[in-house]
């Protein structure tokens, strides 16, 4: 089959949804089929700028064809500048789509920029093939959670009519979700008879860390060997809770744990909420809180691993909406995890039924202060942590999940001619 994706981004720009695609495409390239990305020209960070320059027809690694279309590249720093880079790019999608010499099979589309799924409906249509759809943010639930929409608005009802559209019809191969809560939610745009298949996202890249390169990376940093690091790394955007962890560093801030470690909380990454941490420290100077920015990528497996304990969060508004795929990295390299959130969405569920860590409800600082705790007894780390792993490589697997979905997408043809 010749099959052609729709995402905004694609390696190496850094966005995680580009990743995911990347090990997808060059899966379905070695099991026999024709693949083309269509995808912007960069831009994926705050800043915007050129990474490409024009348009890049061609394959670029692993025999997937990569055609970069020419788009805006304001970058993501401010509503205006993102809008104007979805128009950009749904245009010459569009454009280029009418005129592929060679007619797609199938027309799949990811979700940024949001409502993809109708411009692959359309295309679909007129270039007679059929479509599928990878939903990592389900829309127009996306904008409620960001309360930029009412959820009983009139604009919200014209946004779900678009997207029920998009996923329907008799060409509709196939509609994918990340996790159990999502797969609920966007069967509810589904027409009747029909449901949101599930396969989970993967860890993209698993290192082993040797003991030394972790000594010597928490050495760097003024961890100490006795000091119990909590970690959150990664984005700090409105999805996410950070009082729960802040209320607990600073009841722990002159306590000292059962098993005599101090408990240090560093917070490294980007986003709206990061300025929360940085009033937090600047209030707290003497507690054991640091905070940075994003780690390279080069150095993420050993920041990862040099972690006694990882910090999830997310705001139970968006339970369905999204599904972070921070925990499959964290599980696959056997990492504990503390998550704050509601124990209904997918990561809560995962943390429970994989017995990887722990999971405590919204608001519950004292619960926070008695998992660390509780993590910070001899052993309990290393146990859940052997959870983890196990659990990710029976859920979270590249291998196992790109294999399960290449079959899915790369079936024939199911509509008709």
């Amino acid at each position: 089959m010749h099959l052609v994706f729709l995402n905004q981004y694609y390696p190496p720009d850094l966005a995680p949804t580009g990743t995911m695609l990347k090990d997808l495409a060059e899966r379905l390239v070695e099991d026999g089929h024709e693949v083309t990305i269509l995808c912007g020209s960069g831009g994926y960070t705050a800043s915007g700028g050129s990474r490409y320059e024009g348009e890049v027809f061609g394959e670029e690694g692993g025999g997937v064809r990569v055609e970069r279309v020419r788009a805006t590249r304001f970058g993501r720093g401010t509503h205006v500048a993102r809008v104007a880079d979805y128009a950009g790019y749904y245009l010459a999608v569009a454009w280029r789509l009418m005129w592929m010499r060679s007619e797609p099979d199938r027309i799949v589309a990811l979700t940024t920029p949001p409502f993809l799924s109708v411009l692959a409906r359309l295309m679909s249509k007129l270039r007679g093939g059929d479509h599928a759809h990878w939903v990592m943010d389900l829309y127009p639930d996306v904008l409620v959670s960001h309360g930029m929409i009412q959820a009983d608005g009139l604009m919200a009802g014209i946004l779900r009519a678009m997207a029920r559209w998009g996923f329907g019809g008799k060409r509709c191969g196939a509609v994918l979700s990340l996790g159990p809560d999502m797969a609920r939610r966007v069967g509810e745009y589904l027409e009747a008879g029909k449901e949101s298949l599930l396969v989970p996202l993967w860890a993209t890249a698993v290192e082993t860390v040797s003991e030394r390169e972790r000594l010597e990376w928490r050495g760097a940093r003024g961890w100490g060997e006795r000091e119990l690091v909590v970690l959150y790394s990664g984005n700090m955007g409105l999805g996410h809770r950070f009082a729960e962890f802040l209320g607990a560093a600073e009841q722990l801030a002159e306590e000292v744990s059962d098993a005599g470690k101090d408990v240090r909380f560093v917070f490294t990454g980007g986003g709206k909420r990061k300025g929360e941490i940085e009033a937090f420290v600047a209030k707290y100077p003497d507690g054991l809180v640091d905070v940075g920015d994003y780690v390279p990528f080069e150095d993420l497996a050993v920041h990862l691993a040099s972690a006694d304990l990882h910090l999830v969060s997310l705001e139970p508004v968006w339970d369905g909406v999204m599904v972070p795929s921070k925990l499959q990295g964290i599980f696959a390299m056997g990492g504990p995890v503390l998550f704050v959130g509601s124990p209904t969405c997918s990561i809560g569920e995962w943390v429970s039924e994989s017995e990887g860590g722990w999971v405590v409800q919204p608001g519950d600082v004292d619960g926070v202060v008695s998992a660390i705790r509780e993590a910070a007894q001899p052993g309990e780390g290393s146990r859940r942590g052997a959870n983890a792993r196990e659990f990710a490589g029976a859920n979270f697997s590249r291998e196992t999940n790109t294999r399960r979905l290449s079959v899915v997408f790369g079936e024939g043809s199911i509509g008709p001619p």
